[in-house]
This record gives structure tokens, sequence and C-alpha cells, in this order.
């Protein structure tokens, strides 16, 4: 029995350690646009970095974060954004209508539905979750939501 367990364990820690290493790469997401269209992370513009923003349409915190990046175009630039909800893609819509996010080149936003793949991936559990990636897709950089909107931004 000692030897089952350890094993077990064995087996757990080795599993959690390759999950952590691939936290670094941008997570193999599939996405349906606010246009009907499909989307995936192999679609991402390597030329730029990618800042990607997990979200609920429903949340205040990230209606004035997006509010905040709107705000702060300059910011995002020379980056694209992907934005990603599980909810269902009638609400990603509205919220795209609400604050217009579909009208500018670099921003993708759709629902990953109840796949949860970026969800589970980082382990989601407050939103926004916002993740930056360089230009070779590897993450650099964490924001919680535990900063205000304008601070979040100004880590981008």
């Amino acid at each position: 029995m000692k030897y089952f367990l350890c094993l077990f364990f064995f087996f757990c820690s080795a599993g959690t350690a390759f999950s952590q290493k691939d936290r670094a790469a941008i997570p193999p997401f599939k996405i349906r646009l606010t246009n009907g269209d499909g989307f995936t992370y192999e679609q991402v513009d390597k030329s730029k970095p990618l800042v990607l923003i997990y979200f609920s349409p429903s949340c205040d915190h990230c209606k004035a974060f997006t509010e905040a990046l709107l705000k702060q175009k300059g910011k995002w630039a020379n980056k694209q954004i992907v934005m990603i909800s599980y909810v269902h893609i009638r609400e990603v819509q509205a919220f795209d209508q609400l604050y217009h996010l579909s009208q500018y080149s670099d921003i993708k936003i759709g629902s990953e539905g109840q796949t949860f793949i970026v969800q589970q991936y980082y382990q989601i559990q407050h939103f926004p979750f916002v993740a930056l990636f360089n230009k070779q897709g590897r993450l650099i950089k964490i924001i919680r939501d535990t900063l205000t909107p304008e601070a979040m931004v100004r880590e981008l």
C-alpha cells in the first residue's frame, strides 16, 4: 500500500510540474467571435505581443477594466488583444456592442463556451484575468484583479 501511495504522489507531482511548465505558453483556446467566426490560439498574430483577457460580461470590475482599456488606447497600440469569456455568445455580443470592441482590428472578442479551456488552464477564479505574452508566445506576466482597472491597464 505504501508503494502505491508513493507512486501515486510521484505521478501527481510530476503532472503538476508539467502543467505549470505548459502555462508559460498561450493556452490552446478555440473561441467563437461575436461575428460568428471561429478563432484559435494558432491564429494569433506572431508579430505582436498578446494581451489575453478572460472576463465575464456581468462583472463590474471587467466593465471598469474595459472602459479604462479603451481610454488608454496608447497602452496597447502595438499589441493584440483577445478577450475570452465562458458565457453564451449572445451575452458576449451585448458586451461587445456596449463597448464597440469589434471595431478595433487588434481586438478579438468571443466565447469559449462551456469548454472552460482557458479558465482551467490558469485556474481562473476571479475576473478580469489578464495574461501578457511576448511575440514568441511565452508568458511574460499575469495581472490579477486585485489592482484597480486603471492600474491593470498601466501594467500593459
